[in-house]
């Protein structure tokens, strides 16, 4: 097949790299790209305020890293927990162990039983600028104290999308991978509504049960779930070709 991927790099290479490795063609086309967020100064405080670490993304726990690191600092020894098995696995590389839900969302981290009775701790969010609120509402509604650390940003690139969808054609894409519901919002507003039909032939991949009803939501057809957001995972779904 002839996968698209419009998550950022260098994470759309890897991904590619493993997909022609079972015979798929993908077209890397990233609509977006990962810069350092605007808390990252208030990291090193941040982490000695609090008593529990959550991760949302990768992202933030590559970017929190790379700024400790740069100033001679350490991870605390403080419960940590990720979203997702990808999330886990890069907090795994940094040296520390996570404790990572089955489920691969907000209410996956929620359903542990180390994240139940957390009333009067003091736990640090790690993210993105934006995002979903469920996660710090429902920690607050058990009596815990919650900030955010937004460690990186997204930077939406500049493109056009009548052009894009011009290229994608032209190469025979015949799938999109869809890493996040982020990602697929922008593919949206991005694709013309000349080219829904097309849209519509293609067949989507996404990583969470979350972004396959919003893929519904858009009117698109019922996409593929893979189990969790990494990259093996993502080619697992997609099934081998050689």
């Amino acid at each position: 097949m002839k996968p698209l991927i419009l998550r950022p790099e260098p994470q759309a290479s890897a991904l590619a790299e493993q997909l022609r490795n079972v015979g798929h063609d993908p077209v890397v086309s990233p609509l977006l790209s990962i810069v350092a967020g605007d808390d990252l100064p208030l990291l090193a405080t941040a982490l000695s305020n609090h008593d529990r670490l959550i991760a949302i993304s990768s992202h933030a726990v590559e970017q929190a890293a790379t700024w400790l690191a740069q100033q001679g600092l350490n991870w605390p020894a403080i419960p940590t927990f990720a979203v997702g098995a990808a999330t886990a696995a890069c907090w795994q590389e940094n040296g520390v162990a996570a404790q990572v839900p089955d489920d691969a969302r907000s209410e996956g981290l929620l359903d542990l039983p180390a994240l139940h009775d957390v009333a009067g701790c003091r736990i640090l969010i790690l993210r993105g600028n934006g995002g979903r609120e469920f996660l710090a509402e429902q920690l607050r509604a058990r009596g815990a104290l919650v900030d955010y650390c937004e460690c990186y940003r997204r930077h939406w690139l500049p493109l056009d999308g009548e052009t894009l969808c011009t290229q994608w054609r032209t190469a025979g894409v015949d799938s999109v991978i869809i890493s996040s519901g982020e990602i697929l919002r922008r593919l949206l507003e991005l694709v013309p509504a000349t080219e829904g039909s097309w849209l519509h032939q293609l067949l989507f991949i996404v990583p969470s049960h979350r972004v396959a009803t919003l893929v519904e939501e858009a009117g698109l057809p019922a996409p593929r779930i893979a189990q969790g957001a990494t990259h093996a995972a993502m080619v697992a779904a997609l099934g081998k070709r050689n």
